[in-house]
């Protein structure tokens, strides 16, 4: 028999997908416009597809498991040294090992909502005792978080599905005073400009995780990491899978470092893109608008018309959250577009209005 907590655990839910669209209404995927994954809409780099196409002669060997190239690439860009780097396939898996590493059975875990439902599910599979604490607005306060030690505190900054992120004071307050690991999720960190990895040097508490999926557009392929003291990351090696990441992806994730001008570029057009679309989605009456510092808006839907169903209608994909545990109301998550892809939302949503 597969253990009882298996069965408490609902499947995550990734909300639509093109493909699920397009075979609802036989058309082609790319005619769908997908707003729900808070994926970089931008294409890579030159240099990206250069060594993507070049990965090919070398996908029937395995890669070198210790990532050598992979980690002094992390660690020119994050200024740390590549002993406090431990890779992984995905931020997920990464957290994912950080709870085996960490957790024992009916340790204590907190976890602020509204916030990104992994931690949960990851805490749960540790069989720990985990401590939802709602904070609206995800307005992170050092106070509040105090008052429950526990041995793995999770935060997000910038907070998905939020948007906001956490005040570097309050931060550094928290790390001061808590008993346990404080994993700091930075997966929208670069659009945001505001990063506690130099942290990890003062703080040997502190876990900070990464990803390649959104600044630089690697959602693919699978590629994220952690930045934390020489322990813990020699304990997350330990437990890693020792070929988790592709030569593919480990090749286009160095390129991506490589080609960092290029990224920031996009970032911009991205920043210049969300700015705009809330200033449109705040002219509808029936949208409460959130502000942002992520590649992604959080929207409340004041009328009592199913904005996701509809606009799925009009086949564009955002996400709909509505029950997310922190949130009260009906709920949509949007990815920032390209400028083409948002006028498309906006005059959607403006018909949806009518």
């Amino acid at each position: 028999m597969i253990r009882s907590i298996i069965h408490l655990i609902n499947p995550y839910d990734p909300g639509s997908f093109p493909s699920d669209l397009a075979k609802k209404f036989g058309i082609k995927e790319s005619e769908i416009l997908q707003l729900g994954s808070n994926e970089n809409p931008y294409p890579p780099s030159e240099k990206v597809k250069e060594a993507y196409f070049n990965s090919f002669s070398s996908i029937n060997r395995y890669p070198t498991p210790f990532y050598h190239e992979l980690k002094e690439a992390i660690s020119s860009y994050c200024g740390v040294d590549v002993e406090q780097i431990a890779v992984g396939n995905g931020a997920g898996e990464i957290l994912r090992h950080i709870t085996e590493a960490v957790v024992d059975t009916m340790d204590p875990v907190v976890i602020p909502v509204p916030g990104y439902t992994l931690y949960g599910i990851l805490a749960m599979l540790r069989d720990a005792i985990i401590h939802f604490e709602e904070i609206p607005g995800y307005d992170i306060q050092a106070e509040q978080i105090l008052k429950k030690q526990s041995k793995l505190l999770f935060l997000c900054s910038p907070n998905n599905p939020t948007g906001n992120t956490i005040q570097k004071r309050e931060i550094v307050k928290i790390l001061k005073n808590y008993s346990g690991f404080v994993v700091m999720d930075e997966a929208y960190a670069e659009f945001a400009d505001s990063s506690v990895v130099k942290l990890v040097d003062e703080f040997s508490n502190l876990i900070v995780v990464r990803s390649f999926s959104k600044f630089f557009g690697l959602a693919g392929l699978r590629i994220g990491y952690l930045v934390a003291n020489t322990e813990l990351v020699e304990g997350i090696e330990k437990i890693r899978y020792p070929f988790s990441i592709s030569c593919v992806a480990r090749n286009t994730a160095i390129a991506a470092l490589d080609s960092l001008d290029y990224y920031l570029e996009l970032k911009k057009q991205i920043i210049r893109e969300r700015e705009n679309l809330i200033k449109k989605l705040s002219k509808l009456p029936s949208l409460q608008v959130y502000p942002s510092e992520a590649n992604f808006i959080l929207v409340r839907v004041l009328s009592d018309k199913d904005v996701a169903a509809e606009l799925e209608d009009q086949k564009i994909i955002v996400r709909n959250i509505t029950g997310l545990m922190g949130l009260d109301g009906y709920h949509v998550r949007i990815t920032v577009g390209t400028e083409e892809e948002n006028g498309r939302l906006i005059e959607a949503l403006e018909k949806i209005e009518s």
